[in-house]
C-alpha cells in the first residue's frame, strides 16, 4: 500500500466503528470500519474527498469475464513495471498424469465460456496455488476441450492494439481484482451495493430488510444525495439485478445510443453507467465469451472517443473494468478482503465452502481522464468496491457495507492537481473480419 494516513480519535466512525481509533490503514486491515462510515473517516483527514476530487462526471464501463493475464500479460509501459504471467507458466494436464499445459497465444477470438462459477473458481485458485484452471475447464467441456487448455490462452498487442495503446496513454492497474470468486451477478452486486446479499451465482438477491424496506445501494445513496445518475444499456441493465431498486428508477435508464448524444451535448449526469449487450452471441460487445473481444474493444473505443471529445472532458473520469475472471488463468492469487456483512454465502451441499473474505482474481482496470497519470501502472490492491468508494468519496456518501467502508479508492491512478486536457492519438480499434465472421456463424445472436 502506497499511502500512510493517520486519523484523529473522532475519525473512526460508522455503525461498526472500532472502539479505539488506530491509523486508518490499520483500521482498514482489521475491517474495523462499517456501514455508514463517511469517506472522510475511513480514508484520513488529508485524503481526497468532496470537491477536492475535481471530477464532476464519472463514466463507468464494466465489461465481462477476462483476467489481467488473459489480456495484458504481455503489456509493456515505458518506465513502468507490469506484472504479467510468464509465457511458459503451466497448469497440470488433466488427461495426462505428470503432463502440463503451458500458456499460449490464443489465435481463436471466440470459444466456449470457461468455468466461472463459485466452486469452479475456488478450485481453480486452489488455495492460491493457481493450478486448477485446466482441470476445471476440462471437466466443464470434456468433449471439446478435455485438457482445459482454453483457460491458459492469452491475447497480445497484435490482437488488442487499441487496449494496449489506451493503457499506455492513460493509467492501468495490475492489482485490481474482482470482488468475489464467483460469476457476474455476485460481482456486480458488490459493485453496486458493496455486498452480494449472500448470492454466489446469477440469481436475484434478497434486497429488503425485515420491515420490507429496500436495503441501501449506490443508487439509493445517489438519489438521497441528489446526485444525478443514469444507466445507458443495450438490453438488460445491470441495475435489474437489484430488481426492487430498478422498478423505482426506470426514469434513470436510457438507450445505449443516447449516451453518445448526451456526451456530445454535454448533458451527462454526475454518475454514468454504460453497458453493452450480452445477447449477440459471438458478436456481443460486452466481451463475455464466446464473444469476439475485438468487437467489444471497438465499442469501448467509441465510448472513449465520446468522452474525450465531450464538453465535459475537462472534469470527467472514465473507468473501464471487467466484472469477473471468467475462468481464465491468472498467476496472482486473490487478496484478503473484508466480509461485507453477517450474511454468509448461500451455498449448496456440493459447493466449495468459503467465505466473502477474499477477492476474486485480477481483472483489467483502466482510467481515462485529464487527471489520469499518463503512462502509469498502479500496483495498489483494489477491487470493485474501491470504485464504489471513489464515488462515495467524491459525493460524500456513507459506506454501504464493511467491504466498501474499508476499501481503498483507486486514487493512485490519478493526479488531481495536474490535469492534462490533451487527448493522445490512439490506433483504430480494428476488427479482423475473418474472425468476426467465424464468431458470428459459430455463436449466433440470442435475440
Amino acid at each position: 500500500m502506497r499511502w500512510i494516513w493517520f486519523v484523529v480519535l473522532a475519525a473512526c466512525s460508522g455503525e461498526d466503528a472500532p472502539p479505539e481509533c488506530k491509523p486508518a490503514e490499520e483500521c482498514r486491515a482489521a475491517c474495523s470500519f462499517g456501514p455508514g462510515t463517511m469517506p472522510s473517516a475511513s480514508l484520513a483527514d488529508q485524503a481526497r474527498v468532496g470537491s477536492k476530487i475535481p471530477v464532476d462526471h464519472f463514466i463507468l464501463v464494466m465489461q465481462e469475464n477476462r483476467t489481467f493475464d488473459h489480456f495484458f500479460s504481455t503489456l509493456t509501459v515505458p518506465g513502468q513495471t507490469v506484472d504479467g504471467a510468464a509465457a511458459d507458466a503451466t497448469n497440470p494436464d488433466p488427461t495426462t498424469p505428470g503432463g502440463t499445459i503451458s500458456r499460449f497465444h490464443q489465435t481463436a477470438y471466440c470459444f466456449d465460456n470457461p468455468a466461472e462459477e463459485w466452486s469452479q473458481v475456488h478450485r481453480e485458485v486452489n488455495g492460491g496455488a493457481m493450478d486448477g484452471f485446466t482441470a476445471e475447464n476440462g471437466l466443464s467441456d470434456p468433449t471439446n476441450d478435455p485438457t482445459g487448455a482454453r483457460a491458459m490462452g492469452y491475447f497480445d498487442e497484435g490482437d488488442l492494439p487499441y487496449y494496449y495503446a489506451l493503457s499506455r496513454a492513460f493509467a492501468i492497474s495490475d492489482r485490481h481484482f474482482a470482488s468475489v470468486q464467483a460469476n457476474s451477478w455476485a460481482n456486480r452486486s458488490f459493485y453496486m451495493a458493496g455486498t452480494s446479499y449472500g448470492i454466489v451465482s446469477n440469481v436475484f438477491p434478497p434486497q429488503k430488510d425485515a420491515m420490507g424496506a429496500i436495503l441501501p445501494n449506490l443508487f439509493t445513496r445517489l438519489n438521497d444525495a441528489n446526485v444525478t445518475w443514469k444507466m445507458y444499456a443495450e438490453d438488460f441493465p445491470t441495475i435489474g439485478i437489484l430488481d426492487e431498486t430498478y422498478a423505482k428508477n426506470i426514469s434513470h435508464i436510457d438507450a445505449y445510443d443516447q449516451f453518445f448524444i448526451d456526451a456530445a451535448a454535454g448533458d451527462l449526469p454526475q454518475v454514468t453507467f454504460v453497458e453493452h449487450s450480452d445477447m449477440k452471441g459471438g458478436l456481443s460487445p460486452d466481451e463475455d465469451p464466446p464473444a469476439d473481444m475485438q468487437v467489444g474493444q471497438a465499442d469501448v473505443a467509441n465510448i472513449v472517443a465520446a468522452v474525450t471529445s465531450s464538453p465535459e472532458w475537462p472534469h470527467a473520469a472514465l473507468i473501464i473494468t471487467y466484472d469477473e475472471q471468467g475462468g481464465f488463468y491468472d498467476h496472482v492469487p486473490p487478496q484478503p478482503a473484508c466480509a461485507p456483512d453477517e450474511t454468509p454465502p448461500d451455498l449448496t451441499p456440493d459447493d466449495v465452502v468459503a467465505a466473502y473474505d477474499q477477492t476474486g482474481l485480477r481483472v483489467p482496470l483502466i482510467a481515462v481522464s485529464p487527471y489520469a497519470k499518463r503512462g502509469y501502472v498502479s500496483h495498489v490492491v483494489t477491487e470493485h468496491t474501491s470504485i464504489l468508494r471513489l464515488i462515495e468519496a467524491r459525493f460524500g456518501l456513507q459506506a454501504l457495507s464493511r467491504r466498501d467502508a474499508n476499501a481503498v479508492p483507486p486514487f493512485d491512478l490519478f493526479d488531481f492537481d495536474h490535469p492534462d486536457l490533451s487527448v493522445p492519438m490512439l490506433p483504430p480499434a480494428t476488427i479482423d473480419q475473418v474472425q468476426q465472421q467465424t464468431c458470428a456463424q459459430k455463436y449466433p445472436s440470442k435475440n
